[in-house]
């Protein structure tokens, strides 16, 4: 196959402008002495003004850019088999767009997958975009505190994903004497400051603890914290979002590490069940030849189906430790929102389908089907519904 690049990073681009700045601006800072590389971004028939903002930036100056428009919503799998189409390296990378990416997050990708001949994608090390500063609390029974809190005077409304040992209700937090609530740091390793409103505060015995202090609340029911740049630098932490992927043992996929704090068990490589796409590198003939993504999943498990068809024609799929790439995290969807539920309870079964058995398919749709009868969430009901009429209908272009 001939290349004009040794690599062709390709990322999805669907009416998400707020992201474009800080992807770029680290794209453009990449270290690649002995390699070439060109940008394809794929636009999925965005109706925000992204790709003009993307082009005024002028980046194609510092970095080959291609953009090529898409007439429709592809999604992530069509839309990446879409940019691999026009894309002239031999390698390919699928780079989500709601990253911003290590100054040799590339290079290192593609030297680990070089190198390592028995390799067929490589996975990246990826970080939550914000390091997080923790929080614990003292109280002899409970404190309540209003979910949405104050950080360097931006509303934040406190994620499920960073707290430990806590009642999370919608619009409060119940903690107590063994929570730890994670905050991010939205102003990197500068000073902070964050405000939380207390609902039940007991004066004389509750407190939180930040940075080695005791944090108490003032006369109106606020807690005030002002922590100095010093004080972040000693006490952030850097957070794993994925460290290579795995399936539990109910065929669910998670990723290896999840909200852990980077460390050595992390900067090794090893061998791993599936990749992320999120970031993922492997060779454009490999990822053709295997007949690239499911376009039927749209999102959600396609990169966990391309790998078993990956891995099946042999080789390995190796977490590349020293590729580091900051992640928003869902930043195309909400988590658990209908749209992420349909697409995750359909795709889960598709991916039994064709990667396992027929049975196992049915055993989970009953399963599935009962959870959503049973939660009254018609996004689950339909999910599997529509794999159904996918696997066994062979029904096509089905969308959410």
């Amino acid at each position: 196959m001939h290349t004009k690049y040794d690599v062709s990073v390709i990322v999805i681009n669907y009416n998400s402008k707020k992201y474009i700045d800080a992807l770029f601006d680290s794209l453009v800072k990449l270290v690649h002495s002995d390699f070439s590389f060109e940008v394809v971004v794929v636009d999925n028939a965005s109706t925000d003004d992204s790709i003009a903002y993307l082009r005024s930036r002028n980046d194609s100056k510092q970095i080959p850019l291609k953009i090529v428009l898409s007439d429709q919503n592809r999604g992530f799998a069509g839309g990446n088999n879409f940019g691999a189409a026009h894309a002239e390296g031999e390698y390919i990378v699928f780079l989500n767009n709601d990253t911003a990416v290590d100054e040799r997050w590339l290079e290192e990708l593609y030297h680990f997958i070089r190198d390592n001949g028995d390799c067929v994608i490589a996975n990246s090390k990826l970080l939550f975009f914000y390091d997080y500063l923790p929080f614990t609390f003292k109280t002899h029974d409970k404190i309540e505190l209003d979910r949405t809190l104050d950080i360097n005077g931006r509303k934040h409304y406190a994620d499920g994903k960073f707290i430990t040992n806590c009642l999370c209700e919608q619009d409060k937090l119940v903690c107590f004497g063994h929570t730890e609530v994670k905050l991010p740091l939205l102003d990197g390793k500068a000073a902070h400051s964050f405000c939380f409103r207390t609902k039940t505060w007991d004066a004389q015995n509750d407190a939180v603890v930040a940075a080695g202090k005791e944090f108490k609340a003032d006369d109106d029911g606020c807690i005030r914290i002002e922590l100095s740049a010093e004080e972040i630098g000693r006490y952030r932490q850097t957070l794993i979002q994925n460290a290579g992927s795995g399936i539990d043992e109910v065929y669910n996929g998670y990723d290896i590490g999840f909200c852990r704090q980077d460390g050595t068990e992390y900067q090794k490589p090893y061998e791993i069940n599936n990749g992320c796409g999120a970031s993922i590198i492997m060779k454009k003939d490999d990822f053709m030849k295997c007949g690239g993504f499911d376009e039927q999943f749209f999102m959600y498990y396609e990169d966990t189906d391309l790998s078993y068809r990956m891995k099946a024609k042999g080789g390995k799929i190796m977490f590349c430790p020293a590729s580091v790439v900051r992640h928003i995290h869902t930043g195309s969807s909400t988590e658990w929102s209908p749209f992420f539920t349909y697409h995750v309870y359909r795709n889960k079964l598709l991916f039994l389908y064709k990667n396992f058995s027929k049975k196992l398919f049915f055993i989970y749709f009953a399963r599935q089907y009962f959870d959503g009868l049973r939660s009254k969430d018609d996004a689950k009901k339909r999910g599997c519904r529509d794999a159904y009429r996918i696997a066994f209908k062979k029904q096509t272009g089905i969308r959410y």
